[in-house]
């Protein structure tokens, strides 16, 4: 990866001072964001939310029991089961310090935010290599050998999305607290296959601690609101040793909002289904491997001959379109890119641009691959 390419997707602004093209002619399918923005009723809330000045003028509740109500009901889990934060990684930070964690098993490729925060906190990290061939699926037996504490791993996983069933998780959950191994999980995407998730499982699991994300999903990444699930023991240590007040009046409010909306979520889950078999069925034909996913974005691997680099630079240059560089995702082979899910429209624009570009990068691949 090159020191200019950013570490994470929706860096428009680094993107636009390399290529010198204003942010606003690129089109990010680099970040993935629910592409049709947040429910009505959202928006509407934080309007109102705004007139009245108190929410500007006082501190936010420090328990958020207005906000851990709503997403209990969301996600079928007690209220004395949740902590909220201003993200994934303030929560993930906190659980490794509490959980005083001395050996991680960690699949990769993965989101690299998971190795950075292990590093942070001392933990030593026991990669476990996933394979294209495998299609990125867990194999769950390999995951529960060895001499380790914790296991991080994502459901679906990221950044292929495939996705593991239910069961199969929880039969794993299941003989690693035998092992008195923890399971840490994160479902930052589950939202798009919600029967699969383990969130409502965490409070019977002492040794399962779930991660969830409601920004991207409702298309608002900027209010900065995650939330974890564990035991009411662990949850209420993991609150504690959170910064206070970490989750804004205006964020909190607008996404307990957005929680009752379930004709947006459903809708929202049919259009990505459909929008993400067609992408996937557009590459295909254009002979671009791609890889099964859950969620609303499609790794795939380019043909052989081309260099990923160089397509990811030209259909930048040529295009305005941004897709995701996938060069910095550890023991991920080079050669592939990931598209977030757009509109039908959008993403009709990415095929046809990847079906002009891949002429043109034909003979990029390192040593001169044909």
């Amino acid at each position: 990866m090159s020191e200019h390419t950013p570490l994470h997707g929706g860096q428009l602004r680094r993107i636009s001072e390399r290529f010198q093209i204003p942010s606003s002619c690129l089109l990010d399918f680099s970040a993935n964001i629910n592409p049709d923005g947040p429910p009505a009723r959202l928006l509407s809330t934080l309007r109102t939310v705004l007139e009245d000045l108190s929410n500007l003028t006082s501190y936010p509740d420090l328990e958020e029991c207005h906000l851990k109500r709503c997403l209990a009901g969301y996600a079928g889990v007690g209220p004395a089961n949740l902590i909220v934060a201003n993200g994934f990684i303030p929560l993930l930070d906190s659980v490794l310090r509490k959980c005083r964690v001395q050996r991680c098993l960690l699949p990769v490729p993965a989101f690299v935010e998971y190795r950075r925060s292990l590093a942070r906190a001392g933990v030593e990290v026991v990669p476990h290599i996933l394979t294209p061939e495998s299609d990125f699926r867990y194999d769950f037996n390999a995951l529960i050998q060895g001499d380790h504490d914790v296991v991080l791993l994502a459901n679906p996983q990221n950044p292929s999305g495939v996705l593991a069933s239910r069961d199969a998780l929880l039969r794993f959950v299941s003989r690693c607290a035998e092992q008195k191994i923890t399971i840490l999980l994160d479902e930052a995407f589950i939202d798009y296959s919600p029967l699969d998730s383990l969130t409502a499982d965490a409070e019977r699991f002492p040794n399962l601690i779930v991660f969830r994300s409601v920004t991207k999903f409702h298309g608002v990444p900027g209010l900065r609101v995650g939330y974890a699930a564990a035991n009411e023991a662990l949850a209420r240590a993991i609150h504690e040793d959170l910064p206070p007040w970490s989750v804004t009046n205006l964020a909190s409010a607008a996404i307990a909002s957005a929680l009752t909306d379930l004709s947006f979520a459903e809708r929202t889950r049919t259009r990505n289904d459909v929008r993400r078999t067609a992408m996937r069925t557009g590459l295909d034909l254009l002979g671009v491997h791609t890889y099964s996913s859950a969620a609303n974005f499609l790794l795939f691997r380019v043909p052989e001959g081309i260099s990923a680099e160089h397509l990811w630079r030209h259909l930048i240059a040529e295009h305005h379109l941004v897709l995701r560089d996938c060069s910095n995702y550890e023991s991920l082979p080079l050669g592939h890119l990931r598209a977030a899910v757009r509109t039908d429209e959008e993403n009709e624009r990415l095929i046809g641009a990847i079906a002009r570009s891949l002429p043109r990068c034909r003979g990029t691949a390192p040593g001169g691959a044909k």
